[in-house]
């Protein structure tokens, strides 16, 4: 037994000794490249009582997902290639990726979903500050909707409420009705899309949280399917022949073999990094609404009389 941990210890020192290398080098380059904390835009305007202040700590926490998103794919990049040299013996690419590996991917499949919702919901945040700021006839009632988990009631105990995407999605609309908001709702939709959701990446997302997920590279999952279908029954025809025929109001259950097959490590990458870019446009016209919307709103007049 201590024999085996010695050898598995040195497979993966090894393993990480040339990622490092991997990793540090010039020939890691992935057109990918972080984003910058510039919010000048938002500090000399008057958005109300911490306005300012939530809007961009808001906008922080769009950006922190997104730059660690893109930390998470240059290390998934510099591990596929590491990997590459593991190819001949199966077993100690499975051992090298299971170590160092796995939880990189988890993370970067449920990005795209997250950053959907972060842009939901720090979207009716800012927008609805900014609307407060520059419209008088706005009313300051989004809380109505208990459209975040984040709200309070009046004795600080959290509303236990998680109303669906589409239904977000409606409230940040009615926010953003007062500017030209179509590119970034264009942007918005097509970020985890049905043929990434589940076509690439065959529901992993949705799976892993409720179910069970298919695996990375190797194994398959739910090999025993079992399915509602309509009862039939074997009915003979005149000619002598025999016939399957529905029997009306009547469903049966039906047990075959099939399961979900491995996902590909190198095209989930592929998929992933194409998410990533989406988000990356989502991003920036997001903060593109953010600055044409707050420059609508007056300056603070503290600043005006320095």
């Amino acid at each position: 037994m201590r024999e085996n941990q010695i050898k598995y210890a040195e497979l993966l020192k090894t393993a990480y000794e040339k990622y490092l290398q991997v990793y540090l080098s010039e020939e890691l380059k992935l057109g990918l490249s972080y984003l910058r904390y510039e919010f000048d835009f938002i500090h000399d305007k008057d958005s109300g009582v911490l306005g300012n202040e939530m809007i961009e700590a808001d906008l922080k926490e769009v950006t922190n997902p997104l730059n660690e998103w893109c930390h998470l794919l240059h290390r998934w990049y510099a591990w596929n290639t590491v990997l590459e040299s593991y190819k001949e013996s199966g077993q100690e690419e499975l051992e090298v990726e299971s170590e160092f590996l796995n939880l990189i991917i988890d993370k970067c499949l449920f990005a795209p979903s997250r950053m959907k919702d972060v842009f939901i919901n720090v979207g009716i945040e800012s927008f609805h500050q900014i609307r407060l700021a520059t419209d008088d006839k706005y009313e300051d009632k989004i809380e109505k909707y208990k459209y975040d988990a984040r709200i309070r009631e009046l004795n600080q105990e959290l509303i236990q409420n998680h109303p669906p995407r589409w239904q977000k999605e409606l409230i940040l609309k009615e926010i953003l009705s007062f500017c030209n908001h179509v590119e970034f709702f264009d942007k918005l939709e097509r970020l985890n899309d049905d043929p990434y959701q589940k076509q690439l990446t065959k529901n992993y997302r949705n799976l892993s949280s409720h179910s069970i997920a298919p695996r990375i590279m190797s194994g398959t999952v739910s090999t025993v399917t079992r399915t509602i279908i309509k009862t039939t029954r074997i009915e003979k025809n005149e000619g002598g022949s025999y016939s399957e025929v529905e029997i009306k109001n009547s469903i049966s259950v039906a047990y075959s073999y099939g399961g979900t097959l491995p996902l590909n490590r190198n095209e989930l990458f592929n998929a992933n990094i194409e998410e990533f870019k989406k988000a990356r446009n989502c991003y920036n016209e997001f903060k593109g609404l953010l600055e044409i919307t707050i420059s609508k709103i007056p300056n603070n007049s503290a600043n005006d009389n320095l």
